[in-house]
């Protein structure tokens, strides 16, 4: 089964930013779980949702150029921060490896069967966390980026 272009950016956006954080959770809308379970998310954890954006006509030909959007969201519990570092952390963390990811970092997107031309910070957002059973955080990160399809 071929994948979609943004289930394909999404794993990656994913690993990425797991490899960055130890003890938060990274949720994919798109990410399949093992059979037998639910998809379910803790009260601290970070959401990635990717949208393709634009697309030339024939744009599931291969190596055809379209943008995507890319959201990111920390969700942070206020229970789960008794110090009031734990959500600056995460948001850090987060930042740092979407800026990482900009310029020639773009290549980082780059698995088989994507290719990352672009990838571009846009506006971020914070505010409470309306997802949260108990109050928390949360703060959105916005991202385009355009890339090829390199399998179909």
């Amino acid at each position: 089964m071929n994948k979609e272009p943004e289930e394909i950016i999404e794993a990656r956006l994913i690993e990425l930013v797991q490899g960055v954080l130890s003890d938060v959770d990274v949720i994919g809308a798109l990410s399949p779980v093992p059979d037998g379970e639910q998809k379910k998310s803790p009260d601290t954890y970070v959401s990635v949702f990717v949208d393709l954006s634009s697309q030339n006509l024939d744009w599931l030909g291969r190596n055809v150029p379209c943008s995507f959007s890319a959201r990111l969201t920390v969700h942070y519990a206020k229970a789960d921060d008794a110090t009031g570092c734990g959500f600056r952390d995460t948001c850090r963390a987060v930042r740092t490896a979407l800026f990482a990811l900009t310029g020639d970092g773009c290549e980082g997107l780059n698995v088989d069967g994507f290719r990352c031309d672009q990838f571009s910070l846009d506006s971020t957002s914070t505010a409470l966390d309306q997802e949260s059973e108990n109050g928390g955080m949360a703060k959105t990160y916005n991202a385009t980026l355009t890339g090829r399809i390199t399998t179909r």
